[in-house]
């Protein structure tokens, strides 16, 4: 799941990665950016957003492999404070159609999606560098999962909203050399870090069709931080 992939080629600060943009046998490459969540509502525009970190690992991804394999993304999901309750914005793309650091990627930098997965790790190095600054809307069908809670603290509570039911128009793009965002435990204090790969609701057998907090994980809330 996406926690493994958020270990992967996770590197120290933009200055070294700068410095290493200029080395053709560099291996590892990252840069930082900034989503925001814009929602239309009877109360006017709210926004939400997070800082997260996209790392690639040279030669080991495909845009064609769902695994995400050789990408990795650490942050936390935005949080949208609406009238009725918080919203969070995962770190994960429904249906599995494929890992959000390379959707954001390529929304950045658009042809990261050609060739054989060269272009994209050229794409993550020179979003890293000193010269990277970009930004964009993220395409409608790459936009996350989002989810809310009926009890703020019972991880099974949770269940998956539609962004039209919302008002959520649009998910914007930039790139940001800030720490990544920490603090969602402080709303979700159930979340621990030792237990990404753990499902949010840890009490149940094997069925034939489990249950949204049977299949989230607390990765797709947090991943890749231990503050």
């Amino acid at each position: 799941m996406m926690a493994r992939r958020g270990a992967l080629g996770l590197l120290g600060s933009l200055a070294s990665l700068a410095v290493a943009g200029c080395d053709p046998f560099v291996r590892s490459a990252s840069y930082r950016f900034r989503m925001t969540v814009e929602t239309e509502t009877p109360q006017g525009v709210k926004r939400g957003s997070s800082v997260m970190e996209v790392g690639a690992q040279k030669g080991s991804f495909s845009l064609g492999d769902k695994t995400g394999n050789g990408v990795g993304l650490a942050g936390e999901a935005v949080v949208v404070d609406l009238a009725t309750g918080p919203i969070f914005v995962l770190l994960e793309l429904p249906d599995a159609r494929g890992p959000l650091a390379s959707m954001v990627t390529v929304a950045l930098v658009p042809d990261a999606r050609e060739g054989d997965g060269s272009n994209f790790f050229k794409a993550v190095k020179r979003l890293g560098g000193w010269f990277g600054s970009a930004s964009a809307e993220l395409p409608r069908e790459s936009w996350p999962m989002m989810v809310r809670f009926g009890n703020i603290n019972d991880p099974k509570s949770v269940e998956r909203v539609e962004p039209n039911q919302i008002g959520v128009r649009r998910i914007w793009l930039e790139t940001t050399s800030e720490p990544v965002t920490t603090g969602i435990k402080l709303r979700l204090p159930w979340l621990v870090s030792q237990k990404q790969e753990s499902s949010l609701d840890e009490n149940f057998t094997s069925t034939i069709k489990p249950t949204l907090a049977q299949r989230l994980r607390h990765s797709n809330f947090r991943q890749g931080t231990d503050k």
